[in-house]
């Protein structure tokens, strides 16, 4: 045991894996006795005796110096010189630019703009595009367009286009004795019957064809006294003669092709009623029945 065992001074015995031994105690200020006007301080691990105004003072941001861009700041418990944060106050950007903080450093950089800035030429409009006032060409318009005689402008899949506008008997001028009928959506100079211009007639004048309802009976309004009989395929009102005057289609004896029915009390033989499957139409048109009629479009 340390009782067995005799150490030199400074070294104190200490039982170390179960034997004792002698080892040597660090030193500290407890050991030392300073003169008056100095104190102890450890220095270099031994402790030492200095004057009272030469002694070891811990370090702070009060007695140290940084350069110029550098600041003091205690670290880990020493002062530390180190560059402070700079800001867009410590920057001047030239002109057409501005100082913005970008990912915690002033940058200078192009002056954001807009469409108050920019003067475009005729034609175009200003857009912001991508942050930055551009000039782009406005969208054509029928307004922008002139349009060459007998035609007319129009949008097509947004664009301006002068398409021919659709012929009209305005457009036509006819000779004498004919006039002016569309047809199959043309107009067309067609002879004028004499039968059209007679006071019996009580329709304006329609040309017999596919692109208009037949000229029959059924669109002649007689008036009293009178009733429609077809002369040379055309209507007309004639005076009705007493004698012999038949009511019923039983006395009447009608062609191939037609049926007896009795139109203003007088029995009639009359052609069936067109339908589009008698009716043959031109190439690019179809049939389809306008006001009771078949009628190729």
């Amino acid at each position: 045991s340390c009782s067995d065992l005799q150490c030199p001074q400074g070294s104190p015995c200490k039982v170390l894996h179960g034997w004792p031994r002698c080892v040597h105690r660090q030193p500290s200020c407890d050991d030392l006795q300073c003169q008056e006007g100095t104190t102890c301080h450890v220095v270099r691990g031994w402790p030492r005796c200095l004057q009272a105004k030469t002694a070891l003072r811990r370090p702070s941001c009060g007695t140290t110096q940084c350069p110029q861009g550098t600041t003091c700041k205690m670290l880990h418990g020493w002062p530390q010189c180190v560059h402070h944060q700079r800001s867009c106050q410590d920057v001047h950007c030239p002109q057409g630019t501005s100082c913005e903080m970008t990912r915690g450093w002033p940058k200078c950089l192009q002056t954001r703009r807009s469409c108050q800035d920019l003067q475009c030429p005729k034609g175009t409009t200003c857009q912001m595009l991508h942050g930055q006032p551009r000039c782009v060409h406005h969208p054509p318009s029928c307004q922008d367009v002139q349009c060459p005689k007998a035609t007319t402008c129009q949008m097509v899949h947004g664009w301006p286009q002068c398409v021919h506008h659709p012929p009209s008997c305005d457009d036509l001028q006819c000779q004498k004795a004919t006039t002016c009928h569309m047809v199959h959506g043309w107009p067309t100079c067609l002879p004028i019957h004499p039968l059209l211009s007679s006071p019996s007639w009580g329709h304006p004048p329609s040309p017999p064809g596919l692109s208009s309802p037949p000229i029959s009976c059924h669109h002649l309004t007689c008036s009293p006294g009178t009733s429609c009989r077809l002369l040379r395929g055309w209507p007309k009102c004639l005076q009705v003669t007493r004698t012999s005057r038949a009511t019923s289609c039983s006395h009447l004896s009608c062609q191939a092709g037609t049926s007896c029915r009795v139109v203003e009390g007088v029995p009639r033989c009359v052609p069936p009623e067109p339908t589009c499957a008698t009716i043959r139409c031109p190439v690019a048109t179809t049939c389809r029945r306008v006001g009771g009629w078949p009628t190729c479009v």
